[in-house]
């Protein structure tokens, strides 16, 4: 359903349910940074005038998210601060950089559209397992818009390049992925693992 090579276990719903301000925050960055990239894509590429200009509408749509997650936040009582470089998205980019990267644009599509995904299944969880069910209706709203832009993406890498690079490229990449977020370590965050060195957990 999500084109993942790891699946989140409910247990990570469970625990970022515990801090629904801390989760709100770090998910009102992630859609800033998601309209940042768009925006990066444009001024990287202004040659490819049609991902120009869907990535224009991708910034307006992911600003529109954030503000729609920073009202939330504030109805609850909590605020945005500064926060840190996600290890997620940097493990991905560096990661793919290593293992065998040909064309940078090719990976940071195929990237995009994997942080996407993986966007997609936490917030299908976080609609399905949320006893909150304001934050619940929250996450269900944003669901249509993140299956949107998760086949965008690759569907940018398979119109620019061959489709069977792109394909295996993908698949390369969606291992790395997979990877990376079964090593990460838990943190109240969209993009974070689940092992933690509480009693009875992996370590």
């Amino acid at each position: 359903m999500f084109r993942l090579d790891y699946e989140t276990p409910p247990e990570w719903v469970e625990r970022v349910a515990e801090e629904p301000l801390a989760l709100l925050a770090d998910h009102a960055h992630c859609e800033l940074k998601a309209a940042a990239s768009a925006q990066a894509l444009i001024a990287r590429y202004p040659q490819h005038g049609t991902l120009a200009l869907r990535m224009a509408e991708v910034a307006g749509e992911e600003m529109a998210h954030f503000m729609r997650v920073l009202r939330e936040l504030h109805a609850r009582g909590g605020a945005l601060e500064r926060t840190t470089p996600s290890p997620y998205a940097e493990a991905l980019h560096a990661r793919s950089a290593a293992a065998g990267r040909t064309a940078v644009l090719l990976d940071r599509l195929i990237i995009a559209g994997l942080i996407e995904a993986r966007s997609l299944e936490r917030f299908h969880l976080l609609a399905e397992g949320l006893a909150d069910e304001a934050l619940a209706m929250l996450y269900r709203e944003l669901l249509p818009s993140e299956a949107a832009h998760r086949g965008l993406f690759l569907g940018f890498a398979r119109e620019l390049y061959p489709r069977r690079r792109a394909d295996e490229r993908e698949r390369e990449l969606r291992a790395i992925e997979g990877e990376i977020v079964a090593e990460l370590p838990f943190a109240v965050r969209v993009h974070s693992g689940v092992a933690s060195g509480r009693a009875g957990a992996e370590p």
